[in-house]
């Protein structure tokens, strides 16, 4: 149902569904490509519905902003995308996506939700989070089915309630460490299921983009996350918790490009944006002095690399921009005679 206001979009409104329609242009020209090469046909069931729920927003946000009087984005196009490449992933991987971008969803949807007021915005982001919801229970019913749903490790249920002793708890740098609580171990397994997705994803990119300089940057981010997989790893096993596997192995050895440049490195930086946001929520909930620590090291580390990123898209001209504010004192002396 359709709720009409004729109140204007604010800021938070327009940039939310600004930032959406960039991402669903991205996620259409994907989602087709992976349609073109997938032979199981429950994965390709699930992508289909994926796509249809893209291109349906795309629809009703073009519809949005238009009503509001601002211009539609450009985003990205049929230009951006190569029908006819060779697949550069096997079908498994693309439940493993879907499921990442799913879950990244479900976080940009709610606060977009939260930050609206209008009754037809707040009706497009409930049933943007009801999509979202279907989609993640589709990729994960079809993980289960086929066994490769990857689990958080389990821990065993306390006897009893126990509260905090003394300051110990909270660990130091150098001195022995307790285990870690099922708090942390949701942060570090969830970092490190993104950083094996972004791995996987920077070391195919790498293998078709057409930019020396991007490609060294994808290089580069390959192996700031494999450092990162690293890390998380050696932190789950040393309270003796299993780490997922990387992705590597499905990986096809295409080399022809299947999206353009310019698709790769925005798909990169919006993952790394995900990623800074990831990490600050993970050491702000974290109660081990080591573990929030190695968080503010490594959001600094992706900070500097995600400016580079940003710094590579205005070079080329790719950094699209939002809509902005008004600057008074510019339109203020522009009136004077």
């Amino acid at each position: 149902m359709t709720i009409h206001n004729h109140t204007p979009l604010c800021s938070t409104e327009v940039g939310s569904l600004w930032t959406q329609y960039q991402n669903d242009s991205l996620a259409v020209c994907i989602l087709k490509h992976m349609l073109q090469n997938i032979e199981d046909t429950d994965i390709k069931e699930v992508v289909q519905f994926a796509l249809q729920v893209a291109e349906n927003n795309l629809t009703q946000i073009t519809s949005l902003l238009a009503g509001s009087q601002f211009p539609i984005p450009k985003g990205f196009t049929q230009d951006d995308i190569n029908l006819n490449a060779p697949r550069i992933f096997l079908d498994a991987f693309y439940l493993y996506y879907l499921k990442h971008m799913s879950r990244l969803g479900l976080a940009a949807y709610s606060l977009s939700l939260s930050l609206a007021a209008r009754g037809d915005i707040r009706n497009f982001y409930q049933n943007c989070l009801h999509a979202s919801i279907e989609i993640d229970n589709k990729v994960t019913s079809s993980m289960l089915s086929k066994g490769i749903y990857i689990r958080a490790p389990y821990i065993p249920p306390d006897d009893k309630i126990e509260f905090v002793s003394d300051s110990s708890y909270l660990g130091s740098i150098f001195g022995k460490k307790r285990l870690l609580n099922a708090i942390e171990i949701g942060n570090l397994f969830s970092n490190l299921q993104a950083n094996i997705i972004g791995e996987a994803l920077m070391t195919a990119f790498a293998q078709v983009v057409t930019s020396q300089a991007i490609r060294e940057y994808l290089l580069r981010g390959k192996e700031i996350a494999n450092k990162h997989v690293q890390l998380f790893s050696a932190s789950l096993k040393s309270s003796d918790l299993p780490a997922p596997s990387q992705l590597n192995t499905m990986i096809a050895p295409s080399t022809t490009a299947p999206f353009s440049d310019k698709l790769i490195l925005f798909h990169v930086t919006v993952m790394i944006a995900a990623g800074i946001g990831n990490y600050g929520l993970s050491m702000s909930t974290s109660q081990r002095m080591d573990l929030t620590i190695n968080y503010a090291r490594l959001l600094a580390e992706i900070g500097l690399y995600a400016e580079d990123g940003a710094n590579l898209m205005i070079s080329h001209k790719w950094m699209e921009e939002p809509p902005q504010a008004i600057n008074r004192k510019e339109l203020a002396l522009s009136s004077k005679k």
